[in-house]
């Protein structure tokens, strides 16, 4: 597929983005700590601590106990908007740090999204706002995706904006999901929401995504003696509630948050069979 002309849309809407637009960054860390694992007691193949609740799978990633720093920023433009995010594991580890794996060494996952909103268009077009009832906006969407010791895949499709009641949003994507070490693409279906609510005098959030892609890719281009055969569907989904810490302590509101993250994953990494369920405590800082 010709990857050149989504580059030059990313720089094209870079040059249009409008000074004027509002914006956030965020901090988030993450800490699985494996108190619930034995380490005489790890699934050989798959990697997971049996019977465990707050462990990652033993793998290339690391040991069971890890710690993630997430770093994500949001803008919005004149016609659509701007998503960053990347997750670097082990950000605090010493490069002479006795680890599991390298890439507990600052190790990363992340991603660029950019979105070009076909209503904001028209609506320019039109002179007038415009109400499509439950769909609140429809965007062409554009995602590189860096994955360490991997490379970028590149995902391109549709952003569907819900208007749900009650919720402070929703999001449907409907994307190809083109990773070039394998033939061939896969279609691939996510959503994502935060919910807004108080308990009393307490705030908090209830927020996730969820992504699973239906059908794989074709076969491996160049296979080696331990890469995928072919590409693989896949289901995952990290669900986090979050405590407005910061505004019981009289920091400013909604800026200083803590709370959980729970990862549901199936054919993690695209291996089949490779399962990773993981409860991790998270505190998050909006500045």
């Amino acid at each position: 597929m010709i990857r050149q002309p989504l580059y030059l849309f990313a720089l094209l809407a870079a040059l249009l983005s409008s000074t004027n637009a509002s914006a956030g960054v965020w901090f988030e860390l993450l800490h699985a700590p494996c108190w619930t694992g034995n380490e005489n007691n790890i699934n050989p193949v798959s990697g997971r601590y049996r019977g465990a609740v707050d462990c990652f799978n033993e793998d290339f990633n690391g040991g069971g106990s890890r710690t993630t720093l997430s770093i994500k920023a949001f803008q919005a433009w004149e016609f659509g908007t701007m998503f960053l995010y990347y997750d670097i594991t082990g950000p605090f580890n010493s490069a002479l740090a006795d680890v599991k794996s390298l890439n507990e060494k600052g190790g990363f996952f992340g991603g660029i999204t950019l979105t070009l909103s076909g209503k904001f268009f028209a609506e320019k077009v039109l002179g007038r706002p415009l109400n499509w009832g439950p769909i609140s906006n429809v965007s062409l969407k554009y995602e590189a995706e860096h994955v360490s010791k991997f490379g970028m895949l590149n995902y391109y499709g549709l952003q569907w904006d819900l208007a749900v009641p009650a919720m402070d949003f929703v999001t449907v994507t409907t994307v190809i999901r083109d990773d070039y070490v394998f033939r061939g693409v896969d279609f691939q279906v996510g959503a994502a929401w935060q919910k807004s609510f108080a308990l009393g005098t307490q705030d908090f959030i209830f927020a996730g995504f969820f992504q699973t892609g239906l059908f794989g890719e074709g076969a491996h281009r160049n296979p080696g003696p331990f890469d995928l055969t072919k590409g693989q569907r896949f289901f995952l989904a990290q669900p986090q509630f979050l405590w407005d810490f910061g505004k019981l302590i009289r920091f400013t509101p909604a800026k200083l948050y803590l709370g959980f993250e729970y990862q549901l994953a199936f054919h993690r990494y695209l291996i089949p069979g490779k399962a990773e369920n993981t409860l991790q405590g998270m505190i998050r800082w909006n500045i």
